[in-house]
């Protein structure tokens, strides 16, 4: 009798997955932030979401609009950053970040420069709430 439970338990655990799987239609979020220097030139802040409630993310800063559109353009991705913080003012995009999170833009651009500013949890949660409330000059990206 208890082998019997035990593989009733293991049918109805494999059927509940199945039944939720074709119930929840799942779908990749992509976003993408054009940011255009005093010269002109444009990058691009894309980010992908993708979970059932979008809790895993890459981001990336690039010259191409459609990369990191699918999961498989991660490779230059940066992962994590949920939301991803930044200011962009004179040609500068300073990237806010928790100092145990690691990031690295790989492209290189012309008239755009990079900051990178890594926050204790403390700052960066401060720092994020006051984006949220009171628009302090910083913009996120994925929410």
């Amino acid at each position: 009798m208890k082998r019997f439970n035990k593989s009733g338990r293991y049918l109805i655990m494999v059927l509940s997955v199945v039944v939720l799987n074709s119930c929840v239609d799942v779908h990749d979020t992509f976003k993408s932030k054009m940011l255009v220097s005093g010269k002109g030139e444009k990058i691009y802040i894309n980010t992908l979401n993708w979970g059932v409630t979008d809790d895993y993310q890459y981001t990336v800063v690039t010259k191409n609009s459609t990369l990191l559109k699918d999961r498989k353009d991660t490779i230059s991705g940066i992962k994590g950053l949920d939301p991803f913080i930044y200011k962009f003012s004179g040609d500068t995009l300073t990237i806010f970040f928790q100092k145990e999170n690691r990031v690295a833009v790989k492209e290189e651009f012309k008239t755009i420069q990079l900051n990178y500013i890594p926050l204790d949890n403390k700052d960066y949660i401060k720092l994020l709430s006051d984006t949220r409330v009171i628009k302090n000059g910083c913009d996120l990206v994925s929410e």
